[in-house]
């Protein structure tokens, strides 16, 4: 990728995630980048492209991360991985995982069926096989209610909380899971 074109992405990133997709024009991005306008439509064709671009790389860095996860052999720590997995997210990279969370609630994204990546679906049937090898009697409620959970969470981490509340958090959320109090 050329030097410019990571500019204008990481310009991009940083505006998207602070004031919205919605609301920051192409050129407040070329303007913060020191490029032109021209020279965004050149490598992305218009703001939609630009986001496109953005939501890839979140495709890719996803996928790191569920793959680690799929990796570990016992079903606890997968489950206790996925757990932690939005404060490793906000605390690698805060502005990326700040507007992949927060897309839900910009105009552009209301309203549009929302589509799963397969990442997200490999996390969930990994998940899901965990709780049952835990001997749990319902494993998709208990992803259900651990995907809602984790949804409040990363909420929670776009506020930036202290380290005791997402120590105290996490802390909480394992001990739901923990072999012995399982749930047959």
């Amino acid at each position: 990728m050329t030097e410019k074109k990571e500019l204008i992405l990481e310009t991009a990133l940083k505006l998207f995630a602070e004031h919205g997709f919605d609301t920051t024009p192409t050129s407040q991005i070329a303007k913060e980048a020191g490029v032109s306008e021209g020279l965004i439509f050149r490598h992305f064709t218009n703001k939609e492209g630009l986001m496109d671009a953005i939501l890839a790389m979140s495709e890719e860095r996803m996928a790191r991360h569920v793959k680690s996860i799929v990796a570990l052999a016992e079903p606890l720590a997968k489950i206790h991985a996925t757990i932690e997995l939005p404060v490793k997210l906000f605390s690698e990279e805060r502005e990326f995982w700040k507007l992949q969370f927060s897309l839900k609630w910009q105009k552009k994204y209301r309203g549009q069926s929302y589509r799963p990546s397969g990442y997200y679906l490999e996390l969930v049937e990994v998940i899901t096989d965990a709780f049952r090898q835990l001997g749990y009697a319902e494993p998709e409620k208990e992803v259900l209610l651990l995907v809602m959970l984790l949804d409040g969470l990363s909420n929670q981490l776009m506020q930036q909380p202290s380290e005791a509340f997402i120590e105290q958090t996490l802390s909480f959320l394992k001990s739901k899971y923990q072999q012995n109090k399982l749930k047959s």
